[in-house]
């Protein structure tokens, strides 16, 4: 039940989002530290670049710094844009998130703010509010990327950038550059004429996020783009938008359980090289290799005209607890996961995946199950750490 102040409150943050169909390049920008060479990135690339995703969203929202009410988190999905994981939604429903709302500011008609921000070590995201005046016409701004966006903490580290700025730089200069080296997408979801919202999903960090006190944003260059008889017309606009925001105590206070291989069906595999851990938002696991005839390696390699899928090693993955519930993959088109295989080689290394598993959801002991396709099992068993 609601009180006055609840009702209040939950008018002031009403936010009908209208459909809005986004660019293929939307969904797929990003960065890897290392190549995936592996048909199952391909595949997942191609059946994304293949679709136009439209998301409508009427959330009736309330936050007030980190504290989410229960009874109306239960509404949230997509708080972030559809390309931020079940795992984010799950964290936002348990009140972990923060509501910021900086002031907007301006340059040459397009005010900028930032509404809201999730950081633990596994996701960064972030929500944009934007509006322009009457110079521009909105339809524009369906399809674009924020240029030149650099977010530091008060330590200077690098909690992301979008590193487009080469300009002028030498090849030394840009070598000694340090990046976040993760993938990313930016959403925007047009709110009405002059408004739209642009979203942040910042995944697949090599190394955690920092645990941030500060952020410190800056961006300078927005590029929209359509296309038009196939060509790509693109058009920028320069400004100096700059942002300083306080994090949440809950945020760089945070900690992550470590889980601990202790039995699997696969002699294949060194339980010890294992490493996996659970956040607020995701559980992560990683293997640096895995021997198995469990898979059809001749597959892999030739495609016998009928079935991609022959051609995906591992695939089908889930983590179930101790109680019996399940949890996929997070599946985002930013390709959170994957694995590579070696040229003439019968293994599987650098296996890498995100379940929307959480701390909220997670039990002492919890299974991974990876189908192969040669439609066998391989079961892994973790036990918490801490």
């Amino acid at each position: 039940m609601k009180n006055n102040k609840n009702d209040e409150m939950l008018d002031k943050y009403k936010m009908y989002v209208a459909i809005s169909n986004f660019c293929d390049d939307n969904k797929n920008k990003r960065t890897r530290k290392y190549p995936q060479k592996n048909i199952l990135m391909k595949w997942r690339e191609y059946i994304m670049k293949k679709r136009i995703i439209a998301t409508a969203c009427a959330g009736i929202i309330l936050i007030s710094g980190v504290v989410f009410a229960t009874d109306i988190g239960t509404f949230i999905k997509n708080f972030f844009g559809a390309n931020s994981s079940d795992g984010v939604d799950t964290a936002i429903n348990n009140g972990y998130v923060s509501n910021v709302n900086t002031e907007y500011k301006n340059a040459d008609g397009i005010e900028i703010q930032v509404e809201s921000v999730l950081i633990d070590d596994f996701n960064f995201d972030m929500n944009f509010n934007v509006k322009v005046n009457g110079n521009y016409d909105i339809d524009e701004f369906e399809h674009l990327d924020f240029e030149d966006l650099r977010i530091v903490d008060e330590e200077k580290n690098i909690v992301f950038d979008t590193h487009t700025n080469m300009e002028g730089k030498t090849e030394e200069e840009l070598k000694n550059e340090k990046h976040y080296m993760g993938s990313y997408s930016f959403l925007p979801m047009k709110i009405n004429d002059n408004e739209f919202k642009v979203s942040l999903s910042a995944t697949g960090n090599p190394e955690a996020f920092p645990k941030s006190k500060k952020l410190i944003i800056d961006l300078t260059k927005i590029t929209t783009y359509k296309y038009e008889n196939e060509k790509k017309i693109c058009k920028g606009y320069k400004g100096n938008w700059h942002f300083e925001v306080d994090v949440p105590e809950e945020f760089y206070n945070r900690t992550t359980n470590i889980y601990r291989a202790t039995k699997c069906n696969e002699s294949g595999i060194d339980l010890n090289s294992i490493t996996a851990s659970v956040s607020n938002t995701a559980f992560k696991i990683s293997i640096p290799e895995i021997k198995t005839n469990k898979i059809n390696y001749k597959a892999l390699r030739e495609y016998d005209g009928v079935s991609i899928y022959n051609m995906i090693a591992l695939q089908n993955e889930y983590i179930e607890t101790s109680d019996g519930r399940k949890f996929e993959t997070a599946q985002r088109s930013d390709g959170d996961g994957g694995y590579s295989l070696p040229t003439d080689e019968e293994k599987i290394i650098n296996y890498s995946q995100t379940f929307n598993l959480t701390k909220y959801d997670s039990s002492d002991k919890v299974n991974i199950h990876i189908f192969t396709n040669k439609g066998e099992e391989i079961v892994i068993e973790l036990e918490k750490q801490n």
